[in-house]
């Protein structure tokens, strides 16, 4: 991919409608802005088999709850990112998209597989050993807690500890809610908060997607 052209993302939304995708996608389209990344909703999964797009493009933003992703569109998703697409996203919108998409959901580096307590107070930790986001305050918030199946490749940058509500045998485990990792030349960014906008706009949950979008694009150095 040529580093020296402006830097373009396509936010590709649709999906279920419970994660307000729209709004979602405008929030998205500040924050890039705020990186000097301009955007372009996408509503077409088709638009995925154009290889030629994606490679004129620095990120993809994946805003799309469940819904069914072709062979071919998956493919050819999988491959850009291996050719050096970045790709960044919260919540549902990346990390249960597609649920029919194995090798998408390799790439992602995780799965949602349920959010025990549903609407719960919980606390978002980051590491401090991250160089990306260890400086950042942790969050409590009350909203979805998502349990992810993740990949043991990932690098993870914050989690969430489950309490014994309304699981006890699962009272202490630490659950990911944010990494990084490499897929070929690209890289992928996932940050699991974000069942609204208004989760998100917490200042350090903002600056971490900002870093992690930055991080994915190239425009930060890798992390440790």
């Amino acid at each position: 991919m040529d580093t020296h052209r402006p830097a373009r993302a396509w936010i590709l939304t649709g999906g279920w409608s419970g994660h307000d995708p729209d709004a979602v996608a405008a929030w998205t389209a500040e924050r890039l802005a705020a990186h000097g990344i301009e955007s372009e909703v996408v509503r077409d999964l088709d638009r995925l088999l154009d290889a030629d797009a994606l490679d004129q493009l620095t990120l993809l933003v994946p805003n799309w709850t469940m819904g069914t992703l072709e062979q071919e569109a998956e493919r050819s998703l999988v491959d850009a990112v291996e050719r050096g697409l970045g790709l960044v996203g919260i919540h549902g919108g990346m990390g249960d998209a597609f649920r029919n998409a194995l090798s998408y959901q390799w790439l992602v580096g995780g799965q949602f597989v349920g959010h025990p307590g549903d609407m719960h107070r919980h606390r978002v930790v980051f590491d401090p050993g991250s160089a990306l986001l260890g400086d950042l305050p942790a969050v409590e918030l009350e909203t979805e807690r998502y349990a992810m199946l993740v990949d043991p490749a990932v690098q993870v940058h914050a989690h969430l500890t489950f309490d014994a509500e309304p699981y006890p045998w699962l009272d202490g485990v630490r659950v990911p809610a944010a990494w990084t990792r490499r897929w070929g030349a690209g890289r992928v960014a996932y940050l699991s908060v974000g069942h609204s906008v208004a989760d998100v706009s917490h200042a350090p949950l903002q600056r971490a997607y900002e870093r992690l979008a930055a991080w994915a694009a190239g425009a930060m150095r890798p992390t440790t």
